[in-house]
């Protein structure tokens, strides 16, 4: 049996591929209210996280017009919602991953034009 083959360097691809993703979900709760559930929105944000697990890697050259674009959706999706109380994953996770407000501030938000059951699922977040 064959070793397997060891992972090349990151592509700065993937990351540009995430901020348009990220960009186009910001738009998105712009326009439109969110129709989605809890388990959706934590999906939707956590793209934002990968992001920042990436950003490390590359240089805002590298990422070229994706870091301008990057810093737009990040302001559009502010724009877009609230400040929430607490993590969108819970208390728990929030410890275990070390989240904080500061920094990962995509979990500590949730749309302003949101629906009835995501509020109320929200509602229960411990």
């Amino acid at each position: 049996m064959k070793p397997p083959i060891p992972m090349g360097p990151p592509d700065v691809g993937e990351l540009r591929d995430l901020v348009d993703q990220w960009a186009e979900f910001a738009g998105d709760l712009e326009r439109h209210d969110y129709t989605f559930d809890l388990d959706n929105w934590r999906n939707d944000v956590d793209v934002r996280e990968l992001i920042l697990e990436a950003l490390p890697m590359f240089s805002r050259e590298e990422m070229g017009d994706h870091a301008l674009k990057l810093d737009a959706a990040d302001a559009t999706f502010k724009a877009a919602t609230r400040a929430f109380k607490r993590c969108v994953w819970g208390h728990g996770t929030q410890k275990k991953e070390k989240w904080t407000a500061e920094t990962n501030w995509w979990y500590f938000r949730t749309p302003l034009r949101s629906n009835a059951q995501l509020e109320d699922e929200l509602a229960t977040v411990r």
